[in-house]
């Protein structure tokens, strides 16, 4: 890889994105390849921009690993920089390491099933990846009300899920809205709705999914571009999973509010 300082170019992206008003850029694969002196996609350089950008906070979407040269990624900055920290490796009693072992379990048996209608998908897999990433019963409000103002007029729609850090219903407790849709459904389609009830109801995350594909988005503001954090397929999620819970499992989402509130 030669001379290339992977890591002072990517302090110097990661900066120019900060001073951007989105905290976010759309750039070319063959773009970033030619700020680090590459002419061609090899696949030893692409990995060791994709893990730069990682080390200094630099969010892709989807991940360069994933593209071609003519194809395009969304780069953007967070503050606090995530995930927050590696909750995976903190599992070290005996229980923790036991659910973990369940997870992973039902993470590899998951990409088989067949769902036939949105009910399924909500039944047997959203709530049941809910489960194993933290949130329990009390903490989850199944089809839970949303009363939106735009300008002067009032709807009333509901969220097929938002999870709250317990019984409590209040916007201070509020972590995080799933959006389930059927099997073949354009996840892009439902995008916006998921925004529009993390936006009111005042979540960190939001996460839209059809039963196969699932995309995580982080909200800031109404202002600010979303951050696209999470991209995977339910086939994938044995090897993408620790990374879905080291951003959107309970104790992930609330460390995270922490750690905001006091910047």
């Amino acid at each position: 890889m030669g001379d290339v300082d992977y890591l002072q170019i990517s302090e110097a992206i990661r900066d120019a994105i900060a001073e951007s008003p989105k905290k976010s850029k759309r750039v070319l694969l063959k773009t970033l390849l030619k700020m680090f002196g590459h002419k061609t996609r090899q696949k030893h350089w692409v990995e060791a921009i994709q893990s730069s950008f990682s080390d200094v906070g630099i969010l892709m979407s989807p991940l360069l690993v994933d593209l071609e040269r003519d194809d395009w990624v969304v780069l953007s900055v967070t503050d606090p920089n995530l995930p927050v920290k590696d909750f995976t490796a903190s599992q070290i009693d005996e229980e923790s390491i036991s659910n973990k072992a369940l997870m992973n379990s039902w993470a590899s048996s998951i990409g088989n099933k067949i769902f036939h209608s949105e009910k399924e998908v909500e039944i047997r897999f959203v709530i049941p990846l809910l489960e194993h990433l933290g949130y329990s019963e009390d903490d989850r409000a199944d089809g839970y009300p949303v009363e939106q103002v735009v300008g002067v007029r009032k709807t009333k729609t509901e969220a097929d899920f938002v999870l709250f850090d317990g019984a409590n219903r209040c916007k201070d407790s509020a972590l995080l809205v799933v959006e389930a849709k059927n099997v073949g459904k354009k996840i892009a389609d439902h995008v916006s709705q998921a925004r529009s009830y993390a936006m009111f109801l005042g979540t960190p995350y939001y996460l839209v999914t059809n039963g196969d594909d699932i995309r995580v988005f982080l909200y800031r503001s109404p202002i600010e571009s979303d951050v696209e954090v999470f991209n995977s397929t339910r086939v994938e999620l044995p090897a993408s999973l620790n990374s879905l819970y080291n951003l959107i499992s309970k104790q992930a989402v609330i460390a995270y509010r922490k750690k905001k509130m006091n910047l």
